[in-house]
């Protein structure tokens, strides 16, 4: 059993240890602070109440010597010149410790002369004879006051048969000529007063130990509290920055990765693009003019006005078609001048352009924002109006065309939606046949930091780009 108990306080410890590691600064000081302080309460109020007994016995004893003095010193006088009581003084003396007020309070009194014989008791079967010397008298003779409980083993004391432990007070009784000590007044004060008084002494002392100790810890736990809590403020704070710069950190690396994917698809379509402009001038305006140098031929071996005049026009007519080519070529790669133009005004112009080329109605709903736009922002809003309106014209036949424009706090949301297709066929769902359109315009809203969404439904189809325009974007 010894063994089991051991081995279950052991392992009682950790979870003690555990609940109070989580608890905190302030708690565990007070937890420390309040074991440590009972102790030296305990220790203080103890040796403070012991001595303050001691000194309350001696107080007690001292006052009860004095006022013996005052009483006994005809006594002493009369003890100097006879050596022994006369039975008037007895008497008096009898009268005296018979009044209820004496009687009460010191129920015996004894008178020992120097050689420990008893001259006077309240006990008078004491009177007469001779005692072995207790250490009270002895010291008493020796002029000082002397006070301690008594040992009811004493030969004085059982002779009475006293089972009462009192307070013994011996008072050296002095001749008032020459203050010599003639004999020693034994009083037995009953302890029950002094008792009381003790406790009551004991009970203050106490109390004040306890206060002043309370007090000490109250006010060490205030300054502890306050700087615990401070430096759980800032604990929060630091966890706080800590997840957030861990958020941070995870965003930027998926953005990095977004930023890295979304570089490398633009340098392919980049690539793609360049190709295809490739195809388009090798096919069209390459063509045209390949052509018209070969009626360079016919031109110079013309014999005639009329054959010279009909080279020339096929020449010319040839050279008028690829350069509409190559206009309408440069005209798909170029922007118009959008550079001091506000969000609304780029969309508007988008909007005239594809309504003159198309001849289509589109509805528009600005932003009513006048917000400084950078041109990488303003060209990826040409971009992305043009493309959808594009693809719903080209996929939806241009029915129910409506482009929304909104700006929440920092994010502009912008939408190109038709209600003319049908799930399968509705604006952007086919990718174009070169795969440049909402490809490349992806990567161009991605590149930004940006999000583009296509949602298509049996009476529509919707494209959605959402861009933040927060962190320094708009000052570039």
């Amino acid at each position: 059993m010894p063994t089991g108990s051991k081995v279950e306080v052991r392992r009682g410890f950790p979870p003690i240890r555990q609940w109070f590691g989580r608890q905190t600064l302030s708690m565990q000081f007070l937890l420390a602070s309040s074991i440590l302080i009972l102790v030296v309460a305990a220790v203080s109020g103890y040796l403070i109440s012991r001595e303050v007994s001691k000194n309350a016995a001696v107080d007690r004893a001292a006052a009860t010597a004095l006022f013996m003095q005052s009483i006994l010193e005809p006594v002493g006088n009369e003890l100097a010149q006879t050596g022994q009581l006369s039975p008037v003084r007895r008497t008096r003396l009898d009268q005296l410790f018979a009044e209820p007020q004496f009687r009460d309070r010191f129920p015996y009194f004894e008178l020992w002369l120097p050689d420990a014989t008893v001259a006077y008791s309240t006990s008078k079967e004491l009177i007469g004879r001779r005692f072995n010397p207790p250490q009270g008298l002895i010291r008493a003779l020796s002029g000082e006051v002397a006070a301690e409980y008594a040992d009811l083993t004493a030969s004085e004391h059982t002779l009475r048969s006293l089972d009462a432990r009192y307070l013994e007070i011996y008072s050296p009784v002095r001749r008032a000529d020459t203050g010599e000590v003639v004999a020693v007044a034994e009083i037995h004060e009953d302890t029950d007063i002094l008792h009381w008084e003790i406790f009551e002494v004991r009970l203050i002392g106490w109390t004040v130990v306890a206060g002043a100790s309370t007090l000490i810890m109250l006010g060490l736990f205030v300054i502890v509290h306050r700087g615990s809590a401070t430096i759980e403020r800032q604990r929060l704070r630091l966890e706080q920055r800590a997840q957030e710069a861990e958020r941070v950190s995870e965003e930027i690396c998926v953005l990095r990765d977004r930023a890295r994917i979304a570089s490398l698809r633009m340098t392919d379509f980049n690539e793609r693009l360049t190709r295809g402009i490739g195809a388009d001038l090798h096919d069209g305006p390459a063509q045209l003019i390949g052509f018209a140098v070969l009626q360079m031929e016919p031109l110079r071996l013309a014999r005639s006005k009329a054959e010279r005049e009909e080279a020339l026009l096929t020449i010319g007519g040839t050279l008028d078609e690829a350069l509409k080519e190559i206009r309408l070529i440069a005209r798909s790669l170029l922007l118009p001048d959008i550079e001091n133009l506000d969000l609304d005004q780029v969309v508007a112009r988008v909007v005239k352009l594809h309504e003159a080329r198309t001849g289509t109605l589109v509805e528009i709903v600005p932003s009513g924002s006048r917000m400084a736009l950078p041109p990488v922002i303003k060209t990826c809003v040409y971009r992305f109006v043009q493309e959808g309106l594009n693809n719903a014209h080209r996929h939806a036949g241009g029915k129910g065309q409506v482009v929304q424009c909104r700006v929440d706090g920092s994010t502009l949301v912008l939408t190109v939606a038709d209600r003319g297709g049908t799930a399968g066929k509705a604006g952007g769902a086919r990718p174009d046949g070169d795969g440049l359109g909402i490809h490349g315009l992806k990567q161009r809203v991605e590149s930004l930091g940006g999000t583009l969404r296509f949602v298509q439904e049996q009476g529509g189809a919707e494209l959605k780009m959402t861009l933040d325009l927060g962190g320094g974007m708009l000052d570039g």
